[in-house]
């Protein structure tokens, strides 16, 4: 029997029985109320004001929404989904809001809601982030920011600016929802957190030692630096550049100068007067803290570095940029710049547009560079350092003297053997079909073990020939071997590395595109680096329409949520911006 037939038959019975007293009509009423149908949304809706019913009737209506979700393939917009939100979501948004739901049902309407998208809800959410209580309701905010963050909800600025100002990234709790709250502020980026934002980054970190403040700061202090560039806020670039010029914070300074690359051609100014020691607030904030750093009692050569750590901070941040107003004053400094200053301005001379001049200044501070020369924190030997840069220039007149220094270099055997490994890699990723020879002469240099420099590249020096003796100046050639299936393989991958260093060395700007297009069959990490480093290196005026497009490959990895396929675009920001803070006029 139906159910419609189970609830009509009592209620004929008792009318041919003649039972229609007042008592009766009000039980048949009630009969004909509790016979509403179960699969009607508008039901539930009803139910909403009874509270009775109130917590049954959220978990239906929620259950009617993700079997429509299944329909419908996940289209928030599907012929079953959209008429349906059009009837309950804002029912559940007016129960949420006035606070009528027990804690657990609450939670599940706010997550609801986020699962929505729709605006329609962002009232439920903004006032999960207003009732946010540390080590209490993360999980609401979650689901709220997440929400908010996808319909770029400009309204939950301000409530999402307290939730992030009060997130304890230091705890457990905090740390687990940190990403989805900036992942919301980077969606929603409203210039009214501007001044906030400028004095979050800055608050000192007085104890390094304690480990859960230097947490939450350095997560407010990242984010608020991501955030700045991000609105392109040339009020934040002192402060940013006294971020850059605090050693305590080194974690923050990569999206820091990020950050000054997004913003672009405002911060060359302040930047170029700090290079100069004309910035007299940057220097006096450098000096202080950089001794702070270096401990109560430096020696001289500490306090000399703490001195001058303005000179590479500044450097790397102009060169970063790479706009062509840099190059003069990088030059300039790097004619006057000590061994450790000189290095580094010589390394980041390979990012800004390439000249005669720079290539004539890069070779001359390397040669001055001493071979016994480590960089701090890491240790790296600074002419292994410049050897590998060199190929960032992209320039085979490079090789002939990479291989005269490779040769000639003089020092301790492990010095010696890192920097002639180091130029002949470089030496084999630009050399030119006319330099194999050349090339093959530091390959065949003894070592003092009895071996040849070459040993250990055996491989990677038969690829560089046979591709060059398969392509020749063909630049069209390297391009399609950048997506070659070889090339894509990590034993073989240096054929990729070896096409792009060509196409850079051979090509003009108009092969940027050829490389573009093929960027969908470039899968290996390192030939993507580089493919994208040519591309920066072939815009020395810059791009906005090829870093459009860059954004947009960047977009679409992200969008595939594919783990490989966004670490594989990591590169592209840095070239994106830079090609971007080029083109401003």
């Amino acid at each position: 029997m139906s159910r419609s037939a189970r609830c009509i038959l009592p209620l004929l019975r008792s009318l041919l029985l003649g039972a229609a007293t007042a008592s009766s009509m009000a039980l048949s009423a009630g009969i004909i109320a509790g016979c509403a149908d179960e699969n009607d949304p508008e039901t539930h809706v009803k139910r909403l004001d009874d509270p009775a019913t109130l917590a049954p009737s959220v978990n239906r209506l929620i259950q009617f929404f993700e079997d429509a979700m299944t329909r419908d393939n996940k289209d928030r917009n599907g012929p079953t989904v959209k008429p349906l939100l059009d009837k309950i979501i804002e029912p559940m948004t007016q129960k949420c809001v006035a606070g009528d739901l027990d804690e657990r049902t609450n939670s599940k309407v706010i997550k609801f809601i986020s699962d929505t998208r729709d605006p329609r809800g962002d009232a439920c959410l903004i006032k999960a982030l207003k009732d946010y209580k540390p080590d209490s309701t993360e999980e609401d905010v979650r689901w709220a920011v997440r929400g908010l963050g996808a319909v770029k909800s400009k309204t939950a600025a301000g409530p999402l600016m307290d939730v992030f100002a009060k997130l304890q990234h230091g705890k457990p709790k905090g740390a687990g929802i940190s990403r989805d709250v900036h992942d919301a502020m980077i969606e929603i980026s409203d210039p009214s957190w501007e001044p906030q934002l400028i004095t979050m980054l800055g608050r000192p970190i007085n104890d390094p030692k304690d480990v859960a403040t230097l947490r939450n700061e350095l997560f407010w202090q990242i984010t608020a630096a991501e955030l700045l560039g991000q609105l392109r806020s040339e009020k934040a670039v002192v402060p940013l550049l006294k971020l850059v010029l605090t050693p305590v914070k080194a974690d923050a300074h990569a999206t820091a100068i990020l950050a000054l690359t997004k913003i672009g051609k405002p911060a060359i100014e302040p930047t170029i007067a700090l290079l100069k020691g004309e910035h007299k607030e940057l220097i006096e904030h450098s000096k202080v803290e950089n001794l702070k750093a270096a401990g109560e009692k430096p020696g001289p050569e500490a306090k000399k570095a703490a001195e001058t750590a303005h000179v590479a901070a500044a450097a790397l941040v102009l060169a970063t940029i790479g706009r062509q107003e840099s190059v003069q004053p990088l030059l300039a400094a790097l004619g006057t710049a000590e061994d450790l200053p000189r290095a580094i301005i010589a390394r980041e001379l390979t990012k800004v547009p390439k000249s005669p001049e720079t290539l004539a200044a890069f070779q001359a501070a390397y040669e001055k560079t001493p071979v016994t020369l480590d960089l701090p924190p890491a240790g790296i030997n600074a002419r292994v350092m410049l050897a590998e840069a060199a190929g960032g220039f992209f320039d085979a007149s490079l090789v002939p003297w990479l291989v005269k220094t490779g040769i000639e270099v003089r020092g301790e055997e492990d010095d010696i053997a890192q920097i002639r490994d180091t130029s002949m890699a470089t030496a084999l990723k630009l050399m030119k079909p006319d330099q194999v020879a050349e090339v093959d002469r530091l390959a065949n240099t003894r070592t003092s073990g009895g071996g040849t420099v070459g040993k250990s590249m055996e491989k990677e020096h038969k690829i560089a020939k046979d591709l060059l003796s398969a392509c020749g100046d063909k630049v069209e050639c390297y391009v399609g071997k950048l997506g070659d299936p070889a090339s894509q393989a990590k034993e073989t991958q240096f054929q990729g590395i070896k096409a792009a260093y060509m196409v850079g060395v051979l090509g003009t700007p108009e092969v940027r595109q050829q490389i573009i297009d093929a960027l969908p069959k470039v899968t290996n990490a390192a030939v993507r680096f580089v493919a994208v480093t040519v591309i920066d290196a072939l815009s020395p005026k810059g791009d906005a329409d090829v870093a459009t497009k860059l954004q947009k490959i960047v977009d679409e990895g992200e969008a595939s949520k594919d783990a490989e396929k966004i670490s594989g675009n990591a590169p592209f920001k840095t070239v994106i911006y830079r090609l971007n803070a080029r083109a401003q006029q």
